[in-house]
């Protein structure tokens, strides 16, 4: 008669055949665990990308200025993600993008953005704080409370307090580079990183100065490029926005291929949005395509329904300054003086002061040689060298060589 092997454990008596049974029910027990966490990693996945649509949605009525479906489709993403702070951040950014143009708009309307604003943004840092403490290592939260104080940096700048912005956006800047440097592919960061390398090398030499005193980040050309074109490639959400930055980056590069294709892309993605179309008028002149941008215009003309009063102030700048420039290469010069006319006073009076290229002045007194009223050629001549215009000699460029025989011309030629 065999005996039986049995095996002590802690005074109890078990038989050896029980040990299998006892794995298989240990290994579906954590088998059910990780289902269970599956199940909810993949329903958390499930809902963010159900928010990110949401978002996709309203951002995408507010590219076809459809302000109205915008705003509804963002409150019901608020409504049904109340603890996110996503939502409540793009809909601060379509109120900032809006405040951009507010001085059109009443006081009363100025005062309901303004307030907005305020309240979106500091929803989005109140909840991202409380995630943060929570989980410190949620990427979301920490961009979200980055982009939010790049906002009200942005908000005070426009504003006119520089003090609160320099501060504001400081702070977003150091918390966005923190969120690459932990995950470089969190994509969306990268657009305020990117505006603020490239356009603080843009500033003016006092302002690169205190900036440098007070600590803030080194402006860095090329970096805010690149990153910007990662927003564009990759971004799930900002891809539109680092279209826009970047035209007008390419305008400040003289990039004229890279704004011409930007231009277009948008002008074809989004033909109710004016913004865009006017855009296309300058991609296409600088493209020499001038029959295509004198259609382009005709398109944009009949939307504004002939009233470029219908248009922001800030676009209105540029819509009769690219205006001008298709009526120059037209041979139209007459047109092409009152375009840039109306742009530059526009561009004197509205705040902050909208930039006066030394390119306006260049075509603007090109235009004046070509109507023979040499005082007043060669008066934005003179300033528009004074913005740095560069070219070869005048005596090449035949608008001018019929007034070889001015003083002013010999001086300006020699330099």
């Amino acid at each position: 008669m065999k005996s039986k092997c049995y095996i002590y454990r802690n005074d109890t008596l078990f038989p050896p055949h029980i040990f299998p049974y006892l794995s298989a029910i240990l290994i579906c027990g954590i088998l059910l665990c990780n289902c269970s966490e599956a199940e909810t990693i993949e329903r958390n996945k499930l809902e963010d990308n159900s928010l990110i649509r949401k978002i996709k949605l309203a951002m995408d009525a507010f590219y076809r200025m459809d302000i109205q479906r915008s705003e509804d489709t963002f409150d019901e993403a608020i409504n049904q993600w109340t603890e996110d702070p996503l939502p409540y951040l793009f809909k601060g950014g379509l109120y900032l993008n809006m405040f951009r143009h507010s001085k059109d708009n009443s006081v009363e309307e100025s005062i309901q953005l303004e307030e907005q604003i305020f309240y979106l943004n500091n929803k989005v840092i109140d909840i991202a704080r409380k995630r943060i403490k929570e989980d410190p290592n949620d990427m979301n939260a920490y961009y979200c409370l980055g982009a939010a104080n790049g906002n009200m940096g942005r908000f005070y700048v426009l504003k006119g307090q520089w003090w609160k912005g320099f501060w504001k956006g400081k702070k977003g800047f150091k918390i966005l580079e923190n969120v690459v440097e932990k995950d470089p592919n969190f994509y969306n960061a990268y657009l305020g990183l990117g505006i603020y390398h490239y356009f603080s090398t843009t500033l003016p030499k006092i302002v690169k100065v205190l900036s440098f005193l007070l600590g803030g980040p080194k402006g860095d050309r090329e970096k805010g490029i690149r990153e910007l074109k990662l927003v564009r490639d990759h971004s799930t959400l900002l891809s539109i926005e680092a279209r826009k930055i970047l035209l007008r980056v390419y305008r400040w590069e003289e990039d004229w291929n890279g704004f011409y294709q930007i231009s277009k892309w948008l002008a074809e993605h989004y033909p109710e949005n004016l913004y865009f179309q006017v855009s296309y008028v300058y991609g296409l002149t600088h493209n020499q395509q001038y029959d295509d941008a004198r259609h382009q215009r005709g398109k944009v003309d009949s939307l504004l329904k002939n009233d470029p009063t219908r248009l922001p102030l800030s676009v209105r700048v540029k819509y009769y300054r690219y205006s001008g420039l298709l009526s120059h290469h037209l041979d139209e010069y007459a047109r092409a003086v009152q375009s840039y006319q109306d742009a530059i006073s526009l561009a004197c009076i509205k705040w902050p002061p909208e930039r006066i290229w030394a390119e306006d002045y260049y075509y603007l007194a090109a235009s004046y040689a070509e109507l023979e009223k040499e005082s007043e050629a060669f008066q934005y001549l003179r300033k528009a060298i004074k913005k740095g215009w560069e070219m070869e000699s005048l005596e090449k460029q035949t608008e001018w060589q019929p007034y070889r025989h001015n003083p002013v011309f010999i001086k300006i030629d020699g330099k």
